[in-house]
Parts: structure tokens; C-alpha cells; sequence
């Protein structure tokens, strides 16, 4: 019983032989999982794809927000010849983008 034992516990000795560690590896059954059957493979692959499509869809039907920009009057009406202490001027571009120039607004 105590020799059975000792089998199991030996280690097998120390080589630098490339085949003979090529045999150990082959046999050894940590490094050689079973391979999983087709149906598993083949559910993964479509659970896959289907995440894929359904990521897609969801980019799809949401609308890219537009940033909000703050606008505001560089002269009010009641004071035509005298600017704002800090306008903020927002220009819309050629290509639909808006500029803000002047003080940044604030966000509470």
C-alpha cells in the first residue's frame, strides 16, 4: 500500500530531452482537455453573433444627442451699444457643427 502510494507521489526524473518532454506533456491529462462537442461550439458561435446583431440594432435606434449649447445675445434690447460682461457667441458652421466662443457655460 505505502509503495502504491510512493508511485503516485514520484516525480518523474529531470530530463532536457525535447522528446522525452513531449511524451510527459502528451500524457499528461492537465494539459489535454477533452475538446467540447459541436453543439456547444456551434451555440457559442451564435450566441455570439447574436449579441453582435443585437448591439448593432440597439447603435441603430438611438439617435446621436445633440450637444446642448448654451445661447446667448452678445446686446440685449434694452441696452443695444453695451455687450454682455461675458456673451457666450455660438455659431453654426457650414458642416452643422456649432462653435461656442466666449465664457464656457456653466452646468449645475
Amino acid at each position: 500500500m505505502s509503495s502504491e502510494k510512493a508511485d503516485k507521489t514520484t516525480r518523474p526524473e529531470p530530463t532536457s530531452d525535447i522528446n522525452v518532454l513531449h511524451q510527459r506533456l502528451r500524457e499528461d491529462p492537465r494539459f489535454n482537455p477533452p475538446t467540447p462537442s459541436v453543439w456547444k461550439r456551434i451555440s457559442l458561435i451564435i450566441i455570439v453573433l447574436v449579441l453582435f446583431w443585437v448591439a448593432y440594432s440597439i447603435k441603430l435606434q438611438k439617435p446621436e444627442p445633440k450637444a446642448p449649447v448654451v445661447h446667448a445675445n452678445r446686446y440685449s434690447k434694452d441696452y443695444k451699444f453695451r455687450p454682455a460682461a461675458s456673451p457666450i457667441i455660438t455659431e453654426r458652421l457650414k458642416d452643422g457643427r456649432t462653435r461656442v466662443r466666449g465664457a464656457q457655460p456653466t452646468f449645475r
